[in-house]
């Protein structure tokens, strides 16, 4: 008997992602936990196992569907060798039904019913609550669709809204394109409309906490309608991957809602370069010491000498929430985009240690092998461009952090010794903060007191 396979959940927050690729086909003789399929969330690429020996009977998605979780992605057999045979040789029932479809239209899916909404809008797997018509929608026409001449239009884009929920927003003031849409196809519903005027009144007067399903405030950052760029010249487009569109999300709420500064300081780390290389000529390539390992303990040490940058601010409650623990994320190049996988605990393990720690996951990030739970609760983030260039640059604060050390390119610099001038390798550290909760004075001492702590490492000791 066929037996449904349904996407688990992945990890808190996750509630769908993007089929990328399939390992397996009908007929496939699967092993327990054997991956059948990879799927990109907002956080991660995670592979989705068998959940039982058998046999493969019905592969229900293809790459590109959108899945939430639960959804059923493919059926299989437990039975093993008999269910193998039944599915490599056809009997006359199949033929009879394969016979029976071709006088069914080729384009209408499978079991959907009349009023499902398109394969692109919506994939043929998901949950069918999800292909409901949303709350205070009106029904619309597949014919003759209702056309609302009043609303705003880019080229031949109109808002994914029936003219009653681009009513309602007008009505409440609310542009209809800053709204986030929450059905199949991102299409708005009333919901949507009055949720966002909600949290954003909540959020202007401190009235409520951020939605604890995504910890974000939807809608806020939304993009205004673009021009019609044919107009001047031909154009191509390339869909975001998950990983970018998380990422433009939590940078633009981000740059929108926490008033950054950002302080430049110079370490000079003559010594702990030679260090470094010196211990690096005996040690095993997993052991190898990076810069970014060393400042992994040394802004460890700094976090706990100064705890506001361990913080988050709760507006809704009006307080600081401080974390007495130190998990630190460390942003990690990947042809996919950004990721920030987090070394937990940095404040307990060693450098050599957090190096081992931190090699492994780096390697593991770039390979779209890590998981969510991964990248999560990380308290401070350090992001080191050093291996690519520049002098300095501004960081964006990674909400709920307060803080964020970004690292540039060490040079060779003549410094001034009190006597003489000396060539030093000085890096470049900028550290931008979240101004409601850190003020500059303090913002100074924290970035100096890493600065020292890299010139001169017994200062972990003595400071610590």
């Amino acid at each position: 008997m066929a037996q449904e396979i349904r996407v688990p959940e992945v990890s808190d927050g996750v509630v769908k992602g993007t089929v990328i690729s399939i390992s397996v086909s009908a007929g496939d003789k699967v092993e327990a936990d054997q991956t059948l399929l990879e799927m990109e969330t907002d956080k991660a690429v995670v592979a989705i196992p068998s959940p039982f020996q058998g046999v493969i009977t019905e592969v229900k998605v293809a790459e590109g569907d959108e899945v939430e979780i639960g959804a059923v992605i493919m059926l299989g057999d437990p039975a093993g060798e008999k269910a193998a045979e039944t599915a490599s040789a056809p009997d006359a029932s199949e033929d009879a039904s394969e016979d029976a479809s071709e006088d069914a239209p080729k384009d209408a899916p499978k079991d959907a019913p009349k009023d499902a909404p398109a394969p692109a809008e919506e994939p043929a797997t998901a949950p069918v609550p999800a292909a409901a018509p949303e709350a205070g929608a009106e029904p619309e026409s597949p014919t003759a669709p209702a056309v609302d001449l009043q609303t705003v239009r880019t080229g031949d884009r109109v808002a994914p809204a029936a003219p009653s929920i681009r009513r309602l927003a007008r009505d409440l003031g609310v542009d209809i394109y800053q709204v986030q849409g929450t059905g199949p196809g991102g299409r708005i519903s009333e919901d949507d409309v009055r949720t966002f005027v909600r949290e954003t009144m909540q959020r202007i007067t401190g009235g409520g906490p951020v939605p604890a399903a995504t910890g974000e405030f939807p809608g806020l950052h939304a993009q205004r309608p673009l021009p019609d760029f044919t107009k001047w010249g031909p154009v191509h487009q390339e869909p975001l991957s998950r990983v970018r569109r998380i990422t433009a999300d939590a940078m633009s709420y981000a740059w929108s809602t926490i008033p950054m500064v950002t302080q430049d300081d110079q370490a000079d780390i003559t010594g702990l370069e030679a260090f470094r290389k010196d211990f690096n000529r005996t040690a095993a390539p997993e052991n190898k010491l990076t810069t970014t390992a060393i400042l992994l303990k040394v802004c460890a040490a700094a976090l706990k000498a100064f705890p506001q940058f361990n913080s988050s601010l709760d507006l809704a409650h009006q307080e600081l929430i401080f974390k007495d623990y130190v998990h630190i994320g460390v942003a990690v190049d990947t042809p996919g985009g950004l990721l920030v996988p987090v070394i937990r605990d940095a404040d307990r393990k060693g450098i050599e240690t957090l190096a081992v720690e931190l090699n492994a996951l780096a390697e593991q990030t770039r390979e779209r092998r890590i998981s969510p739970a991964d990248m999560e609760g990380g308290t401070f983030t350090i992001s080191n461009l050093g291996g690519i260039g520049g002098t300095a640059f501004s960081p964006i604060v990674y909400a709920p952090q307060v803080a964020i050390l970004g690292v540039s390119r060490a040079a060779m610099a003549p410094v001034w010794n009190g006597s003489e001038f000396r060539p030093r390798l000085v890096m470049p550290l900028s550290l931008t903060y979240d101004h409601r909760v850190i003020d500059g004075a303090d913002g100074a001492r924290f970035l100096r007191w890493i600065c020292e702590a890299l010139e001169q490492p017994l200062n972990l000791v003595m400071k610590g």
